[in-house]
C-alpha cells in the first residue's frame, strides 16, 4: 500500500488535538460540565478525512463475507485500479482533503442532503423513527390529559435549559460531544420544497405555544401564562386541554395533517397549494412555531394474533402507533410528520414519541424523554384549575380547500394505508437476562448483540447480510453518525460455525471472542471517524460534483449490494423500558433497534410484509434464541 505521509502526519495532528480535549484533569472537567450547553462545541476537532489506503483496505475486509468468492476477487481488481498512483482515487482523495481544510465539518451539508433534505420518499416509516415508551394505565380522559398537562410541562422546561444553556454537556468518558442536535428537537419544523426539503427553527420568544391533534383537528395552545415567562400549572393545561376535547368532539372536517405523509416531491405541490390561502398559511405558521405537536390519540383494538414468547401485544401496537399511527381507520390523521418532535398519547396508554429524523439521532432524543417518563403524576389528586383569567382559549385552526386539496387528502390517505399495511413491527422483551451478563464476562453488551443478531440472521437466511449500526461521531464538530459494519468476517465465520456438531465448546467460545473483538474494534474506528462509509461517500461525491466521470469503484456491483443494508440496526439506551423503531430501509431488509437494560433486552423488529422472505416475528424469535444460546455458550466456560 502506498504511504501518503501527508495523510499519516494529518491523521497524527487531529490525534494531538484530540488527546488535548480528553486529558484534562478532574477540576477541568467538572468545570467543563458546569459550563453552558453549547460552550464546548467550537472547541471540539473539525473532522477529519482519513487515510485512502486506509479506507479501500477496510473496504475490501468488510465484503469478504457479504460475496462471492468470484465477485470479491473482481472487486479487488476494482479497487487496486482506484488506488494506482496518481489515479483518480489520489484524485479524489486530495479535492477532499482541500474542501475539508475549508470547513469544520465537510460531510454535513452534504450528508444533510443526502440523507434527510434531499431524501424525497415520504419520512413517515421511510425516515422518521418513533419511541414508545412503558404502557401507562388511563382509567379515564381525565387520566391521559393529566398526563399530557405534565408532558407538557416538562418538555418545556427541558428547552427552557437548552435555550438558556443549562443543560450539561455530554460527554464520552472524557470528550465532550456536540451538543447542536439538542437545539434541534423543539420550536423547528420540516419544510417541503421542490427537490430538497428545508428546516425552520423559531426563536424562544416566537414559540410558546404547542399544537394539540385530537380527533384529526389541530388546536394552537398557549402554555405560558400571558405576559410572563411562567409555565401554566398542570390544572390550567388541564383546563386546556378539556377544552379541546370539548370543541372538536362533533367536528367532521378533513384531516389536512394526512399531507405531510406524502412523498416529498407530491407534499411540496401541496404544500405550496394549501398555503395560497392566507388563512391555511398562517395555520401552517402556527404548526411550524410550535414547541411540539402533542397527538392526543383515540383508543385502538390489540391485535390477538402476535402473541411470540418475548413480545408484548401492546407494545406491538405501541410502535405502530408512534410509527405511522396505523392507519386512517387509527390514529394517522392525527398528525404533522414534519413536525421534528410529536408527543403521542393514546387513550388506552399507548405513548410515545414520532420523531422527524433531520435534526437528532436517537441518544439527544431520549435524553428528552427519559425525563418525560420519570415524571410522577398523581391520578387520584384532584385539580384545583385556578380562574382561566387572561388565558386565551386554545383556538381549533380551520381550513379553506378546494378541490384539487380535497382529492390530494384522499390520495394521501390511500397512500398511508399502504404504507401502514405494509410494515410489520414487533416489539420483544427479552427477559432471561440483560447487559449484565456480558458485563459479567467483560463483554460489550452491544458486541454482544450484534453478534447474536448476525448468528439470528444466518440462522434464518443461510447468509450474511450488509448490516447497518449507527455510531456517534459527536466527539467532531456537527458530527453525526458513521456506520459499524456489524457483518465483519469474525462475526461471520462464527455465524456459519455454531451450530456445528464438529467444533467443540471451547473452539465456539474462541469463534465467539473473535467476532466480539472485531466489532468492538470496528465500533472505535467509527466513533474516532476511521471507519469506511462517510469516507467513500465523500468521494463519490468529490467526483460527481466536480464533473469527474464516476469511478469504476462506485459503479461496481460489489459496492451498490455492500450499501443494500438488509439488517439496519442502531442500540439506543434508555433508563426506562422504552424502545425507538424504525423501517427496514430495504424492501427485503429489517429494522432492528435495542434497549440494553440491566437484567434485559427490549428490542424492536421491523420487516415489509409484501417481501416474502422477510418476517419481523421470525427475526425476532431468532434473535432471542441467539442470545440464549450465547450465554448458554459462555456459562460452560464459568460454570455459571
Amino acid at each position: 500500500m502506498l504511504k501518503i505521509h501527508r495523510n499519516l502526519l494529518r491523521k497524527a495532528m487531529v490525534g494531538q488535538r484530540l488527546l488535548k480535549v480528553s486529558s484534562r484533569s478532574p477540576a477541568a472537567m467538572t468545570t467543563i460540565r458546569q459550563k453552558g450547553t453549547f460552550s464546548m462545541d467550537p472547541e471540539l476537532p473539525s473532522l477529519p478525512v482519513p487515510p485512502l489506503e486506509q479506507t479501500l483496505s477496510k473496504y475490501i475486509n468488510t465484503l469478504e463475507p457479504i460475496l462471492f468468492d468470484s465477485e470479491y476477487a473482481q472487486t479487488k481488481r476494482v479497487v487496486a485500479d482506484f488506488m494506482k498512483p496518481g489515479g483518480v482515487g489520489e484524485k479524489l482523495q486530495r479535492k477532499l482533503e482541500e474542501k475539508a481544510s475549508k470547513s469544520d465539518n465537510w460531510l454535513s451539508e452534504w450528508w444533510d442532503h443526502c440523507a434527510y433534505f434531499g431524501f424525497r420518499a415520504p419520512v413517515v416509516i421511510n425516515s422518521s423513527p418513533g419511541i414508545a415508551f412503558p404502557q401507562e394505565n388511563f382509567k379515564s380522559d381525565n387520566d391521559q390529559l393529566r398526563y399530557a398537562a405534565n408532558l407538557i410541562q416538562t418538555v418545556v422546561r427541558f428547552k427552557e435549559t437548552i435555550d438558556n444553556q443549562s443543560f450539561p454537556v455530554d460527554f464520552a468518558g472524557k470528550n465532550p460531544l456536540s451538543m447542536r442536535q439538542y437545539g434541534k428537537l423543539l420550536s423547528i419544523c420540516r419544510v417541503p420544497y421542490a427537490k430538497k426539503d428545508g428546516e425552520i427553527a423559531t426563536r424562544p420568544e416566537d414559540s410558546r405555544h404547542v399544537i394539540v391533534a385530537h380527533k384529526n383537528h389541530f388546536f394552537k395552545m398557549e402554555v405560558y401564562l400571558p405576559g410572563t415567562n411562567e409555565v401554566m400549572s398542570e390544572g390550567q393545561l388541564m383546563h386546556q386541554l378539556n377544552h379541546i376535547l370539548d370543541s372538536s368532539r362533533f367536528e367532521d372536517d378533513l384531516p389536512v395533517g394526512i399531507l405531510t405523509c406524502e412523498d416529498r416531491n407530491v407534499w411540496s405541490q401541496g404544500y405550496k397549494r394549501l398555503t395560497r390561502d392566507a388563512e391555511n398559511k398562517e395555520n401552517v405558521e402556527e404548526i411550524i412555531k410550535s414547541i411540539c405537536l402533542i397527538c392526543l390519540d383515540q383508543p385502538v383494538t390489540i391485535p390477538q394474533e402476535e402473541a411470540p414468547r418475548f413480545s408484548s401485544q401492546e407494545g406491538s401496537e405501541s410502535l405502530r402507533q408512534v410509527l405511522h399511527g396505523g392507519g386512517t381507520h387509527q390514529n394517522s390523521m392525527n398528525r404533522w410528520f414534519d413536525k421534528i418532535c410529536q408527543f403521542v398519547i393514546n387513550r388506552n396508554g399507548m405513548v410515545g414519541l414520532t420523531y422527524e429524523h433531520s435534526g437528532a439521532e436517537g441518544p439527544p432524543v431520549l435524553a428528552m424523554c427519559d425525563q418525560i417518563m420519570q415524571m410522577d403524576f398523581n391520578r387520584e389528586a384532584s385539580v384545583d384549575v385556578p380562574k382561566s383569567t387572561g388565558i386565551e382559549a386554545p383556538k381549533m385552526l380551520t381550513w379553506n380547500l378546494d378541490y384539487d386539496l380535497v382529492d390530494r387528502i384522499e390520495l394521501a390517505k390511500e397512500k398511508m394505508d399502504q404504507m401502514s399495511s405494509d410494515v410489520d413491527t414487533r416489539l420483544y422483551n427479552f427477559d432471561l437476562f440483560g447487559k449484565n451478563v456480558p458485563k459479567k464476562f467483560r463483554i460489550s453488551p452491544d458486541a454482544f448483540f450484534q453478534v447474536s443478531l448476525q448468528l439470528a440472521y444466518y440462522r434464518l437466511h443461510s447468509h450474511h447480510p450488509p448490516t447497518y449500526e449507527s455510531a456517534s461521531i459527536r466527539k467532531f464538530k456537527k458530527g453525526r453518525t458513521e456506520t459499524i459494519r456489524s457483518a465483519t468476517p469474525a462475526a461471520a465465520r462464527y455465524a456459519r460455525e455454531m451450530d456445528r456438531t464438529n467444533y467443540s465448546d471451547e473452539e465456539k467460545k474462541g469463534l465467539f471472542f473473535n467476532a466480539v473483538d472485531a466489532h468492538v474494534k470496528y465500533t472505535q474506528d467509527a466513533i474516532n471517524f476511521e471507519a469506511i462509509d462517510r469516507h467513500l461517500l465523500g468521494l463519490k461525491l468529490t467526483a460527481l460534483e466536480s464533473g469527474i466521470p464516476l469511478p469504476e469503484l462506485f459503479r461496481d456491483k460489489a459496492f451498490g449490494y455492500a450499501m443494500h443494508f438488509r439488517l439496519s440496526t442502531s442500540q439506543v439506551p434508555a433508563k426506562r423500558a422504552a424502545c425507538l423503531c424504525f423501517g427496514p430501509v430495504v424492501p427485503d431488509g429489517y429494522g432492528v433497534c435495542y434497549n440494553p437494560m440491566e437484567s434485559r433486552f427490549v428490542y424492536a423488529v421491523s420487516s415489509f410484509n409484501s417481501h416474502p422472505k422477510t418476517q419481523a416475528g421470525d427475526l425476532g424469535d431468532e434473535i432471542a434464541k441467539a442470545l440464549e444460546d450465547n450465554h448458554v455458550l459462555l456459562a460452560s466456560q464459568s460454570k455459571l
